[in-house]
């Protein structure tokens, strides 16, 4: 490695294969949850979110959208609100999340932070329900402020 003089070859391990590629298999689908921060008609990040769901479903996961209109603000409801128990079911059915939410101050929505607050931080049975799973964010209607 002449050409990476700062990187040590000791610090480079080969792939384990045998860790890449466990003997025990889902036998599912991967199970993928998306969420979307706007509640408009014409939402358009709930339009990329339904893309994306579609497209996800083509690639062979099974795609759930959540719903938010109706969740309550954080500390405005209990944990026992039937939306704030769907979004949670979701968040421990799936295996992998994606984010989509308009850019709102230069962030997330309210909306989309609201979802994400209602994601418990603490462990469920040893596991917080985040924990090993994929993300990935999307964002609509990008401007200076962009997040």
């Amino acid at each position: 490695m002449s050409d990476t003089p700062n990187l040590k070859d000791e610090a480079f391990f080969a792939p384990d294969m045998a860790a890449l590629f466990p003997s025990e298999r889902s036998t599912h689908r991967p199970r993928i949850l998306l969420l979307y921060g706007s509640l408009r008609k014409t939402s358009y990040s709930r339009l990329m979110a339904e893309e994306a769901a579609r497209i996800l479903e083509r690639l062979g996961c099974e795609a759930r959208l959540f719903n938010p209109s109706g969740l309550p603000l954080v500390d405005d409801a209990t944990e026992n609100d039937p939306s704030v128990q769907e979004l949670r079911e979701l968040v421990l059915w799936c295996e992998g999340m994606v984010w989509s939410s308009p850019e709102r101050h230069g962030a997330m929505t309210g909306l989309m932070k609201t979802q994400i607050d209602w994601i418990p931080l603490a462990p469920i049975g040893g596991v917080r329900p985040t924990q090993g799973k994929t993300l990935a964010v999307m964002q609509v209607e990008g401007g200076s402020q962009s997040f």
